[in-house]
């Protein structure tokens, strides 16, 4: 199953069902056949409990259709992020899925990716770790990419910090555009609704995005220095506070 699938399933569940209908019992069988039977069910309320070798292991036991499924990225994704990109990078890949568009990067760009997990194949560049404590010195790469990873995190501060911390050009973020629900077919732990919903989270620098086959997709360039973000006709100032 593709993406723009999923997405499409997901916007006739999440916006066409109403929630005394969404949040029953059918869906809790569903899930758990889309997850496999080892999968936690109440994840999104467990999850900021676990240690780190428990939520790894959580993922790890995910089974079912959930892990046979294309990648998460469409081809125009990828484009917009092919796009800024650009010539000879070094580059940082967080949650590389299937790999297949770590492959491509590798043609012409130096890619390092982390994930939970060691993954099949060629396992050059690969890093075992958490978006939320990521292992590299600081402004180690011109480019991280974050594609459907941020709604999995546990601390969206401390992943946001590490970000900025390790990328010296800019990070580009794909994330879904999704409604919270107790009950979803996935271990997502944050639900961003709109663009400037994600990007009021982005504690420094500028940032600009375009919503591309239902995800959300932002390019942020945190320079260090509280500027401001244009969020689509009005301006948040990075160190401003609540008057």
């Amino acid at each position: 199953m593709n993406r723009k699938t999923t997405n499409l399933i997901r916007l006739l569940l999440d916006d066409c069902l109403p929630p005394i209908v969404r949040e029953r019992w059918p869906f809790h069988w569903l899930t758990t056949l889309w997850l496999g039977r080892d999968s936690i069910r109440d994840f999104k309320y467990h999850a900021f409990k676990m240690t780190d070798k428990e939520y790894c292991a959580a993922y790890q036991n995910v089974a079912g259709a959930y892990k046979n499924r294309e990648s998460d990225t469409t081809e125009d994704q990828k484009q917009w992020l092919l796009e800024n990109i650009g010539p000879g990078k070094r580059l940082l890949e967080i949650g590389p899925g299937n790999r297949a568009l770590t492959e491509r990067l590798r043609k012409s760009h130096d890619v390092t990716t982390l994930d939970l997990h060691c993954s099949n194949g060629d396992r050059t560049g690969s890093v075992i770790g958490l978006a939320e404590r990521l292992p590299f010195r600081t402004k180690s790469f011109d480019i991280t990419i974050i594609s459907m990873v941020l709604e999995h995190v546990r601390s969206l501060t401390l992943t946001f910090l590490g970000l900025a911390r390790v990328t010296r050009e800019r990070v580009l973020i794909i994330t879904p555009q999704q409604r919270f629900y107790s009950v979803t077919f996935d271990y997502h732990l944050h639900f961003f609704y709109s663009l400037d919903h994600l990007a009021s989270h982005i504690h420094t620098g500028t940032s600009e995005g375009r919503l591309i086959d239902g995800d959300l997709c932002l390019c942020w360039q945190p320079n260090g220095q509280p500027q401001e973000h244009r969020l689509h006709g009005c301006v948040k100032f990075g160190n401003s506070q609540p008057s």
